[in-house]
């Protein structure tokens, strides 16, 4: 047996080498976190796994030293036995669990094989976005790919990886492959009944890909959505707004109805800018003005060259339209017909071109006889009513 000083000798070493174990182990793990780049695809699956591991490890750290301290001294080395005893009794209880089938004689499957299978599917997941990511950030863009053949392959790859992986786990599991015909048919009545929109988005989500009517990096506008596709998705894809606002439109909506793709082959697109000016005007200092607003703008292609088209004679203005290119400004057509429209009303104040605005004349055939007193009244009963300012808070 060993002495009093005996065991707090031991205490002292059996705490300070746990601590030390666990410094040592910290100090590992940060030099493991810091060799994972931030940018790393895998790199969450890999800082996840690396703090599952020190959770463990100082879980059996400290629960050593815990068993360690009470087994040292002869008072207390009773209560180590005995929660050693029920901590035994504990995993044989769960190893009873675990592998023991869920429904006797009619499954074979055990609880530690439905968790088994849910962790591989999470590690699956993490593994097919990491690899997507590796694809598409470290592999693909130093190829002379095209942006949208690059999303497409990546794509494709996460999609090949979950595929594969969920046959793995259902041979792992002992699922025959012939069983799947039941639940063929089960999904199959499914989207019958209730999947319709999902399985028409995922259908029209292939067709986007392989066609590629709209990609990553086109402006395009569906309904009442304008912006920029941003990403390709399986049931959806993302479109970033002007207002940084991400916007998910279902698959569906790009093969059910009209899609406006502004860049879709060629990046320049003309656009049509009205301007009515008064029947007074010079039309040919008009035509050289509107010309020369389009010729300032640095937005506004050389080439095709900017035409100043006379529509029609209006009901209070001649009305002529400037019809300039451009590729910069796909995604900001506001901001350039503002910068245009403000260059025209300089120009046109500077020349003394007017712009009008609808006038009506109204004649009155007839007057009734009293009609002097009639004004006379209502001009009285406007100077009645208190005004404005006068009125108290």
């Amino acid at each position: 047996m060993l002495d009093q000083n005996s065991a707090l000798i031991t205490t002292f070493l059996i705490i300070i080498s746990a601590i030390l174990a666990q410094f040592l182990f910290n100090k590992i793990r940060q030099r493991l976190r810091q060799l994972i780049q931030q940018d790393h695809p895998l790199g969450p699956l890999f800082r996840g796994g690396l703090h599952w591991i020190y959770l463990f490890f100082s879980a059996v750290i400290w629960l050593g030293t815990f068993f360690g301290v009470l087994g040292t001294y002869p008072e207390t080395r009773f209560i180590s036995v005995h929660l050693l005893t029920i901590f035994l009794g504990g995993i044989s209880s769960l190893q009873q669990f675990f592998f023991t089938p869920i429904i006797p004689g009619i499954t074979k499957l055990t609880a530690f094989q439905f968790f088994k299978a849910i962790i591989f599917i999470i590690f699956i997941g993490l593994f097919a976005r990491g690899a997507r990511k590796l694809l598409l950030n470290h592999i693909l863009n130093k190829t002379p790919m095209d942006l949208s053949i690059r999303h497409v392959v990546a794509t494709c790859t996460q999609y090949l990886v979950i595929l594969i992986g969920f046959l793995i786990l259902l041979q792992t599991a002992g699922i025959d492959l012939s069983a799947l015909g039941l639940v063929s048919a089960a999904i199959g009545v499914g989207v019958g009944f209730g999947l319709q929109n999902i399985a028409h988005n995922l259908i029209s989500g292939v067709f986007i890909l392989f066609e590629r009517p709209i990609k990553v990096g086109d402006r395009i506008e569906v309904g009442e959505v304008n912006g920029d596709v941003v990403r390709i998705a399986a049931r959806g894809t993302t479109v970033k707004t002007n207002d940084n606002i991400d916007i998910i439109v279902p698959n569906s909506s790009f093969t059910s109805f009209n899609v406006i793709n502004w860049s879709h082959g060629d990046h320049k697109v003309r656009f049509r800018v009205p301007v009515p000016v008064a029947y007074s005007s010079d039309i040919r200092l008009v035509e050289k003005l509107l010309l020369e607003v389009a010729d300032e703008n640095e937005n506004i292609l050389k080439n095709p060259v900017p035409r100043v088209i006379f529509q029609a004679f209006g009901d209070h203005s001649i009305k002529f339209e400037l019809r300039i290119w451009t590729s910069k400004m796909l995604h900001r057509r506001g901001v350039l017909f503002g910068q245009i429209n403000f260059s025209i009303y300089e120009k046109f104040q500077k020349h003394r071109i007017q712009i009008p605005f609808p006038q009506r004349d109204l004649h009155l055939k007839e007057l009734p006889k009293n009609w002097q007193t009639i004004l006379d009244n209502t001009v009285k009963s406007e100077d009645s009513l208190p005004k404005a300012d006068e009125q108290k808070p």
